[in-house]
This record gives structure tokens, sequence and C-alpha cells, in this order.
């Protein structure tokens, strides 16, 4: 019984030793479980066991493992966008795991035991409860990877394998390359090309994109963490170069130290040209610093080099970047020698603003200097200045042993271009130079051939809906006639006047609300003032013969100005008082006043209106016989105004007539007339005392009625007082033809091509006149001949007759006499007398549209207006293209031709007549598509001698630019028979275009 106790205690106990082994065991097991659970993975490494080595194959790209169902997951693999547990995506995370700049709280699944504690009062058991894995890591971003290949994932090296167009993106830094390694452990990339077997060559090589950086390379190494890298055969575009190594290092702060470097312009993966350099180091977007390097071209070494060089980037928002101006050398045999020419520095100011100042020198003892800026701030205003002044001296030996002084040249130019917004614009174009600074320093031929230059500064502004005033600064030049003892220009005239005005914009009295269409709602009034200050060098003539006025002045006249043409006397400041003593001050009025338009029989548009205007005047003349037929003028400053009005009435209509031809293609032929006739009158206002004197002029008791404003010469105004009813008529013609349209499918059946566009004549007729009733006839033509013929032609013929000047005191030579009132048929004159008449023939022949072009055509030139889309362009660059198409040559044009043919002839009275006939031709023509040739010539068959003419030879050489200029005829000896040949490089943005720029300000060329 005691044996049976016994065994039955054993056996209980020892099921009990079982069981609290089971359960420790168990304990055990879990906890090792949750140990490994919690046990720190790879970011973007999936969990499995450590014997096995994951691959992921994709069958078709799509990153979907073989026999894998799109959506599912395959133990031990991850499938792109799904999460297995115990797997991570890349940039993503999952419990347990953790991504590079992401942390992911961890708390254990297990609740705690809550049993004999306060209510509200948790206590946990789990000392595991903080995961470290929560720590930020060290790096900034998520790292994300791909490959088309396969992706090897090696857990116990901890590192990742890329095969295949391999991808890896970490922030704004992007990889590409055929083979990538990551190491996760050590934060760095590995990079590099893999051999093709088929193509025989190493395909995929590593591209590493920082930004807006790109570089490429044979074979590369980074770390994410450190910022450094390494790289071996970089390639990289830095600025308008490339920089080419064998060995590169890269700092955190995006410094590059290269070893074995080159830097060029050219693109060509052999270039033409480059800077040999061993060692070279890239400053981030600022500059290339390099040690002793030299110049090779078509790979032969030149022993052209220097200790050190600095290439300095420009930055995209700056037109450029401060820097030296290298001076252009040259010879002018005729001239001043040999020279350096626009040497000096630029400064880029700002991306709003930069400036430029230059010199001149010549073997002779001339020199210049000049200062030029450019500046626009989009959407408000754009514009450029320049200065330039010369001292030129003359390289003839002769006038050297005279010792003929010097000239001082100058030359001031300023564009303002304002965008128009608001109420008010300021604008400014200015062109002011000395008489002879064209002639001995202009460099574009239409500077130098011109005669005359203008110049206005504005400002305009608008009040409210009806009001505006403005005012204006302008100066006229006129640089006088050739001399050709001197070599000079002479007689050189200089006008500066001050203009300002005032105006009310027309309005509607009877229909301030919009009206509802009674006849009288369309009267309209306005009113407009103008007023001008003129100071010139140029002063009014005198004539004082008793002959013409029958009587003496009895002032003191300055007899240099008793002639018949006007006195130039030299604008300075010496000559100041004498020109302020002749200046006026010349006010105007009127009062636009619109009356409402009528039909007369339905076809016959009638038009009444009314005008009045005045003139206010700052002096006024007093008269006073002394006896013995002489008459005392007395200026009185005071301000004076006079005024006219007047009536008048319109009529216009329009009818047609058609000629039927039925021909093949020509259907018919339409000729347009539109006559028309008006009639004015203003009442006689000689007789008003306020307006002119009647003055004694003899003692014989005879009077003269003398304006009060105008002295005896006109003087300031113009128009006459006296009664007038002018009867004004015009006949407008012009021509068409209806033609079958070439094509069954066009879109109209006929079209219409003009065979004149404009055959007008037109005259007056004063009835009220005591003489000379009837007006100059003039006649108009123009036309459009075919698609490239332009025709422009006028005359303007004198109906009455002349006869010889015979007054006393009329020694005039060429006089035009006195013009009578005869009809110029009853003196055996003609019908009637021709004073003026000019044609102009203009053509130019291009290829047709649509040939073959390679590049395209940049702004401005052929018309075509959509910028050239370049990469490397700023958008400064492209607007200076844009403004100047000239400056610019386009060798896609095979050629192009443009002829003019100006024929004129003048003649006054019984003057001799005139005559200028002139042909100008300018064209280019592409020998070769890397070779252009450019001429502009001319003859003047009056001197029966060429024109300036100017031979320019091109060629383009990819990264270089080279062109030859030669003026073999100039008309001028200090100009004839110059030449410059010009080599250099060209920066990317010109060859990206296809462009090779031409001539500027900055850019001399030719002379």
């Amino acid at each position: 019984m005691a044996s049976f106790y016994k065994n039955n205690l054993f056996t209980q106990l020892k099921k009990q030793a079982i069981i609290i082994w089971l359960g420790l065991l168990m304990v055990m097991l879990m906890g090792q479980a949750n140990a490994q659970q919690r046990k720190p993975r790879l970011p973007g490494l999936s969990r499995q066991p450590q014997t096995t080595r994951p691959v992921i194959r994709p069958a078709d790209g799509t990153g979907i493992p073989r026999a894998t169902a799109p959506g599912t997951a395959v133990p031990g693999t991850a499938v792109p966008g799904t999460a297995v547990p115990g797997t991570a995506v890349p940039g993503t995370a999952v419990p347990g795991t953790a991504v590079p700049g992401v942390s992911v709280p961890r708390t254990d699944t297990i609740p705690a035991d809550t049993s004999g504690t306060p209510s509200g009062i948790a206590v946990t058991t789990d000392s595991t409860q903080t995961d470290t894995l929560a720590q930020q890591s060290d790096l900034q971003a998520v790292v994300e990877y791909a490959a088309e290949d396969s992706t090897i994932m090696d857990v116990d090296g901890k590192q990742v394998h890329l095969y295949g167009n391999a991808q890896v993106t970490y922030g704004s830094i992007k990889l590409q390359a055929s083979y990538i390694r990551l190491n996760w452990v050590t934060n760095e990339v590995f990079a590099k090309g893999t051999y093709d077997s088929t193509a025989k060559k190493v395909v995929g090589d590593p591209v590493f994109q920082d930004g807006p950086e790109t570089f490429n390379a044979q074979e590369m190494r980074y770390n994410f963490k450190s910022k450094k890298g390494i790289s071996r055969g970089v390639v990289t575009q830095q600025g308008e170069g490339n920089i080419r190594g064998n060995r590169v290092k890269r700092d955190d702060e995006g410094n590059l130290f290269i070893h074995g470097s080159i830097y060029t312009t050219c693109t060509l993966t052999h270039p033409h040209f480059h800077i040999n350099a061993p060692k070279l180091k890239v400053i981030e977007n600022k500059q290339v610093v390099s040690g002793p390097f030299n110049l090779v071209i078509a790979d032969v070494p030149l022993p052209i080099g220097l200790p050190f060089g600095f290439f300095p980037f420009p930055k995209k928002k700056e037109i450029g970047t401060s820097g030296i101006l290298f001076p252009q050398y040259g010879e002018e045999p005729n001239g001043r020698g040999f020279y350096l020419r626009d040497g000096g520095y630029y400064f880029a100011i700002s991306k709003y603003v930069n400036a430029a100042i230059t010199g001149q020198i010549y073997s002779t003892g001339s020199w210049g200097a000049g200062v030029a800026s450019t500046y626009a701030k989009r959407y408000r205003y754009n514009g450029n200045f320049a200065f330039r002044f010369n001292r030129n001296r003359s390289g003839d030996e002769i006038d050297r042993i005279m010792r003929v002084p010097g000239r001082n040249d100058f030359s001031l130019l300023w564009s303002h271009a304002p965008v128009p917004r608001g109420t008010s614009t300021f604008s400014a174009n200015v062109n002011i130079t000395s008489n002879s600074f064209n002639q001995f320093n202009a460099i574009e031929t239409q500077r130098y051939i011109s005669n005359i230059a203008t110049s206005s500064v504005q400002y305009n502004r608008n009040f409210g809906q009806y009001a505006r005033a403005g005012a204006s600064v302008r100066v006229n030049q006129n640089f006088g006639q050739y001399n050709q003892r001197t070599g000079l220009r002479e007689g050189g005239k200089t006008a500066v006047s001050s203009d300002f005005n005032f105006g009310i914009n027309q309005i509607a009295p009877f229909a301030l609300n919009g009206g509802i269409g009674r006849w009288y709602e369309s009267f309209r009034l306005g009113m407009e003032f103008t007023g001008n200050y003129t100071l010139s060098n140029a002063l009014a003539p005198i004539d004082t013969s008793s002959a013409r006025l029958g009587f003496t002045i009895a002032n003191p006249i300055d007899t240099s100005r008793i002639r018949s043409t006007e006195v130039v006397i030299p604008f300075e400041f010496a000559n100041l008082p004498t020109m302020l003593r002749d200046a006026q001050f010349a006010g105007r009025y009127s009062l636009p006043i619109s009356l409402p338009n009528f039909k007369l029989m339905r076809y016959i548009n009638f038009t009444p209106s009314i005008s009045l205007q005045g003139e206010v005047f700052t002096k006024k003349y007093n008269y006073t016989y002394l006896g013995n037929n002489q008459v005392r003028i007395d200026t009185v400053n005071t301000i004076a105004t006079q005024y006219t009005y007047g009536f008048g009435a319109g009529m216009n209509t329009r009818f047609y007539g058609t000629f039927f031809v039925r021909g093949r293609r020509l259907e018919a032929i339409r000729h347009t007339v539109i006559p028309s006739l008006s009639f004015s009158y203003t009442p006689d206002f000689s007789t008003n005392n306020s307006f002119y004197q009647q003055v004694t002029i003899n003692d014989m008791g005879e009077t003269r009625m003398l304006s009060r404003f105008r002295g005896l010469n006109g003087g300031v105004g113009s128009g006459s007082s006296r009664a007038a009813g002018v009867v004004s008529y015009s006949i407008n013609n012009s021509f068409e033809m209806k033609l079958r349209s070439r094509s069954d499918t066009a879109a109209t059946q006929f079209e219409k091509v003009s065979l004149l566009d404009n055959l007008s004549i037109g005259g007056s007729y004063n009835m009220l006149a005591d003489s000379l009733n009837l007006s100059n006839v003039n006649v108009n033509a123009n036309a459009r001949i075919g698609q490239n013929l332009n025709l422009n032609f006028n005359m303007n013929f004198d109906p009455y007759a002349y006869v010889p000047d015979t007054r006393t005191g009329s020694t005039f030579i060429n006089s035009p006499g006195i013009k009578i009132n005869e009809f110029a048929i009853t003196r055996g004159q003609g019908l009637a007398r021709l004073q003026n008449l000019n044609l102009a023939v203009g053509t130019s022949f291009s290829p047709k549209k649509g040939n073959n072009r390679t590049q395209p055509t940049p702004t401005g030139v052929n018309n075509i207006n959509t910028p050239p889309n370049s990469p490397t362009a700023t958008e400064e660059q492209l607007e200076f293209i844009e403004r100047n198409p000239d400056l610019y040559v386009d060798f896609n044009i095979p050629w192009n031709v443009t002829l003019n043919y100006n024929f004129g002839l003048s003649r006054i009275g019984l003057q001799d007549p005139s005559l200028i006939q002139t042909v100008n031709v300018t064209g280019d023509l592409s020998l070769t598509p890397k070779w252009k040739l450019s001429v502009q010539s001319g003859f003047d068959f009056v001197a029966f001698k060429p024109s300036i003419t100017t031979l320019t030879l091109y060629r383009d050489l990819h990264c270089w630019d080279m062109s030859f200029n030669w003026t073999p005829f100039a008309g001028s000896q200090f100009r004839v028979s110059n030449y410059n040949f010009t080599l250099k490089a060209k920066s990317s943005i010109l060859q990206d275009l296809k462009l090779t720029r031409r001539r500027s300000f900055y850019d001399r060329g030719g002379y």
C-alpha cells in the first residue's frame, strides 16, 4: 500500500516537472522570438534567412518576379509598392525597420498587466517599449533605387547591386549607370559602365546630376553622408565651357579638384581646341582657377600659355561677368596708322545693368575713350547708353609739317524704351555727334553715309479720360556738305528745341451719356496747345533791299546776315548770346471741331468743318516812320496772340469700272476711282491792327501793312492773314486684276492681284487771291509689281512762269527768278514747270521658304519671329539678338540680294536742276555650308564713281569664328583700302544658334 502511494507520488512529481520544463522552454523560445523581431534591419532590404541570397529578376521590366502574380509577394521577396511582414519596400517604412531619414517609434503589441494596480494606471512589463531605431538617421532624405535588369541584395555584405540602366535618387542627387553598388554601412555608392559584347564597347557610363549640374564619368564613387566623391574620366558643363579630367575629387562644398584636365567651349567629343592644364579647380557656380596651362589647337600644343588662369562663369540672371576686354589691333594705312581699339574693362554690375569702359590708341598720336552701358528691367523698361570721345590727329606728313591742329570728336547715344503702363511714359532716343565724328570714327556704314541726326527725350501723361500733357527736348543736326579740298564736312547746322503740349480729347457735349442716335450728337469739340522754343546756329537771313521793301531800315544791321540764305555760325558757347538773340518762342493753339457727316444722293459723303487756331508770341514789333524813306523797327518783349478761323466742307465718293477679259487665268481688271472736293474759307485779318500795323514807307505817303509778330522776312510762323477761299481737289486711282486660282483645290476660286496701288493727282485754287491763284500740282504713284518689286514715284509741277530777277541789288548766282502771274504755257515754258521728281525702285531676292534647314533661323532674320530654342541661351542674350538681328549672320540662307535705285531731280524756277541718281546693292552668298561672302556697294551716276563698298568674308569654324573685312572704296582717303581680319573662339550660345557676330559698338572690325 505504501509502495503504491510512493509510486503514485513520484509519477505526479515527474509529470509536474515535465510541465514546468516545457513551460520554461516555451517562455525562452517566445523571448528569443521577440528579441529577434526587435533586431535592427537594413533599410531597403528584405528580411531573409542568413543562409540565403535573395535575387529579384523581373521578366518584363515591371518589377514583378517571374511566376508571381501581380500584387502578390513571394516569401523572402518584395514587390514594388507592397509590403510583406519582415520586408521593406524602398522609400517606405514597416514595423521593425528603419528608412533613412524616417523614424518609426515602436511599442510592444502585448498589453500590460494592470491587475493589482490603481485604476487608470498601467504598468508595462516590457523593457523594450522604446525602440532605439527611432533615433534620427545620418541621411537627410529617402534613398530610392531601381534597375531594369536585376537587383541583388547582399545581406551579409550589407550591399545592393543594381544591374541594367540602374538609377539611385537621394534628394536632389540623381545617379544613373549600367552598374551601381550601394553600401548601407559606409553610405557610399559606386557606379561604372559595363562592357557590351555585342557592341564591343563600354556602355552605360555614370551620369551624376546634382541640381542643375551634370557630370559624366567612366567610374564614380560618392558618399551620401560626407557629400564627397572621386571620379575617373569626368566630363562636365560649367558655364559656357566644358571641363574634362582624368581624375576628379569633389569636396563637401561642391568644389572640384581635377588632375589632367582640359577646358574648352567646343562641344565635340574630340574638341577643335582646348586649354591644357595639369591641375584645375572648379569653385561651384563661380569660376575655374587653373595652374600653368597652354593652348592646344587641332591637337597641336602651342607655345602660348600663362602661369595661371581665371575663367568666371556668367550667372544666368546677369548679362555677363566682369572682366577685361582685349583690344583689337589693325592699321589705317591712309588715316591714323596702327591701332589698338576698344580694350578696357567690362562691369557686370547686376542683372539689371552693366557697363564697359574702353579706350583707343593710334600710332599717329590719336586716341579715344568711351563708356557704354545696357540696362533692362522686365515689364518696365530697357535701354542703352554710349558716350565716346576721340582726339584725332592727321597721319599725313604734310599736315604734320604744317602743324595742322587735331580734331575733337564726340558721340552721345542713348535709347530708353519703356513698357506702356499706368498714365505716364518716358522715352528717349538720343543721337548727338560732332560734325566729323561719323566721317572719321563711325564703323557702321549707315552712320558713315548719314548726313543728319535727330534726338528726342519725351515725357507724356494722361490726366483722367480727357486731359493729356507732354514735354520734350529735341536736337536736330545736319552735318553739312563734304568739302573735296579739305576732306571735311562744313556748314553743319544744329537746332535745340524744347516743346510742350497740353490737350483735351474731343468730347461730344450732346451725347455725354452715350446719346440715342440723333444727328447733332456726333458734334465733337476738343482743344490743343503746343509751345516751342528753338535755339539754332542757323541764323535767319536779313534782306534789307529797299527795292523789295520800298523803304530803308534805320536800325543798325549786321551786314554778315544780309544775304539770301541763312547764316551758319559754329555751335559753341562763345556764340550763345548771338543765338539767344535770334531765338524765338512760338506757341500754337487750336480748337478741333467735328461736325456731323451727311449723305448726299446716297453715294456722296458730305463733311462740314470749322477751324479755329492761333499763335502766341513773346516778341512784338513796332514800326516808326522817320522821314526820308526810313523806318525804325523797335522790338518789344511782351506776350501777344494772333488767331484765325475758318469754315469748310468736303465731299468724296467712290466708283468702279470693270473691264472683263475672260482669259485663261485673267478674268477681269477693275479700276477704282476716289474723287474728292473740298472748300475752305478764311476771313481777312490783315486789317486787324492787333496783328498788323499800317506803316508809311516814303515821303509820298504810301503805306504798307507790316506784321507785328513775323518781322520783315516771315520769321516765326507761317501762313497769311488775308482772306482765302480755297477749293482743293484730288483724284485717287487704283487698278487690280482678278485671276483664277492655279489649283482646283484652292480655298477660293479667284485671287486679286494689285497692278497699281495708287495713282493720284491733286491741287488747289484760291478764289480770293489777287494773283497766283493756282497751287502746284502734285502727282503720286506707288505700286508693288509681282512679289518683290516696289515702285514709288512723285512729281511736283508749277503752272506759273518765271522771269529773271533784275531788281537792284539782286546779284545772286543761279537765282530762281521771280514767279509772275502768268501761266508757263503763255511764256513758252511748257504746260507746267517740273520742280521735283523722285523715283525709287527696290527689290530683293532670296530662296523660297521650305529649303532644307538643319538649324533654326535666328530671330529677326527673314521675318521669322520665333526665338531659337537654345538650351544654353540666357533670356537676356535672346532678347539682345531679337533687338539686333542685323548684328548676326545666318548661314542657313544660301543667298540674298537687295537692289535699290533712286533718281531725284530738283529745280526751283530758273535754277539749274540738281540730280541724284544712285544704285545700291547689298547681299550675301553662302559659298559652302561654312563660307559666306557679304557685299555692300553702290554707284553714283552723277559723280560717276562707286559709293562706299565693303566686302566681308565669313567662315564658320564650329567653335571658332573667322571674318575678313575689306573696304576697297569709301570716297574718303581715311577709310579706303582698310581691312580687318578676326579669328576668335566664340561662345556656345552662338554655336547653338549657328550665328556669327558681325559688328557692334564694342566689337569693331572693318576699318
